[in-house]
């Protein structure tokens, strides 16, 4: 494929786009559906935890449990859409999704609940894993990076939906219709699964996958881009994850805000993020993927030392909390297509098994974020303008050092 130049300061090539083929438009839409059965599972839900709550008692293990299972769950699932196909295991795992919803619409116990939510989160890694695996299957790293982006700016709409979606849900249907919206999303991805979809991995690529030799999950944990990637997908996503967690201890219960308001604050962040996921493809256009993140990564420290040094000199202030975390949110919208897409790039041949591991790292770092911040939640700012600076700040030195490294290694070999 013929290459450019991205300018004087690239340090690889870019890719020719790929020629657009007349299914693109349904295949990102798809990409979407999967992707946004994530924010689906968890924030169309939320509005309905009150009334859950009331009924059946303290409902926090029914998010953390699905989170939990969702990030293990990758692992097995990368490795069987290598042999068997994608195309198998997302009919598996939408038909899962929306099964256990449905299930858990009716259960009468929080223990039923808990281990319906479990099924649901198994099931949704085997639709992310996937979603992220036909990306590789189909698409060179950097056009991978483009279409991923596209994928990833539907997510952002269906984010932003969800919460008001499941608000309108929850004053017309007790607790129980917002787990039967959840269900009736997932029969729409897997009816889109079913009509639009053709299976992405070539019958060659899953017979070579069976015969893998063993040395598969040491080669993938090995690529020094598979880490450097991993680890800047990592640093953002569990940053993005402490705010989700902190916002409505700090927006509400230390700056007074109402439910709305706290509301408000989640959908500027969450537009936030589509417009970046926009600037990611102009990026990308120009520089190539160590320098875009390069420059993604100065949002996201910005963002943070911001918020840190209004709060030092001053006190902690929810408009400069505010524009700090939408920075951060405009560097989290490029690096993640970019760092989620540069992790499986490098192993066509195995890019469910490193959808999988890159996949179970974030959502692993991200309960351990949790574990980490749920202690200091509560009558302070403090705990998320520190979790923003030190996360901008990480993901600034990974972008400017580890990356690059992992790069250079791979020219010298």
């Amino acid at each position: 494929m013929p290459a450019c130049n991205s300018g004087p300061d690239a340090s690889v090539t870019i890719d020719a786009p790929a020629p657009s083929l007349p299914s693109d438009r349904r295949y990102i839409v798809m990409l979407a559906l999967l992707l946004g059965t994530q924010p689906v599972a968890t924030d169309l839900y939320l509005p309905a935890l009150p009334a859950l709550k009331a009924e059946l008692g303290n409902p926090a293990l029914t998010l953390t449990a699905l989170m939990l299972a969702f990030g293990l769950a990758q692992i097995v699932w990368g490795p069987i859409s290598d042999r068997q196909g994608r195309k198998p295991v997302l009919i598996a795992g939408a038909v899962g999704y929306a099964l256990a919803s449905f299930a858990a619409a009716m259960v009468d116990g929080m223990s039923l609940l808990v281990a319906c939510r479990v099924v649901q989160g198994i099931a949704m890694a085997a639709l992310v894993v996937c979603a992220r695996a036909t990306v590789r299957d189909l698409y060179p790293p950097i056009d991978g990076m483009r279409v991923l982006s596209k994928g990833l700016s539907g997510l952002g709409f269906i984010a932003l939906a969800s919460p008001l979606v499941g608000a309108a849900v929850a004053t017309v249907t007790p607790w129980r219709g917002s787990l039967v919206a959840i269900g009736l999303f997932g029969v729409v991805a897997l009816a889109w699964v079913l009509v639009h979809f053709e299976e992405s991995l070539s019958p060659e690529a899953r017979a070579d996958a069976r015969t893998a030799p063993r040395g598969a999950l040491r080669k993938v944990l090995g690529g020094p881009k598979f880490r450097a990637w991993t680890a800047l997908a990592t640093a953002s996503y569990c940053t993005l994850f402490g705010f989700l967690l902190g916002s409505s201890f700090v927006y509400m219960n230390v700056f007074g805000f109402s439910a709305l308001g706290c509301g408000l604050v989640l959908a500027v962040n969450c537009v936030a993020y589509i417009a970046s996921t926009y600037y990611c493809r102009w990026l990308l256009a120009r520089h190539a993927p160590d320098r875009t993140v390069k420059i993604a990564s100065l949002w996201s420290i910005g963002g943070g030392l911001a918020v840190l040094v209004v709060s030092l000199l001053g006190s902690p202030h929810p408009a400069v909390m505010i524009v700090g975390q939408c920075l951060f949110s405009i560097g989290h919208g490029v690096n993640q297509p970019c760092s989620q897409a540069g992790a499986i790039g490098d192993y066509p041949e195995h890019a469910g098994r490193a959808a999988s591991l890159s996949g179970a790292t974030m959502m692993i770092g991200a309960f351990l974020t949790g574990q980490a911040l749920a202690p200091f939640l509560g009558t302070s700012a403090w705990p998320l303008i520190l979790s923003n600076a030190i996360g901008g700040a990480l993901i600034f030195v990974i972008a400017w050092t580890v990356v690059p490294r992992a790069y250079a290694e791979m020219k010298r070999a």
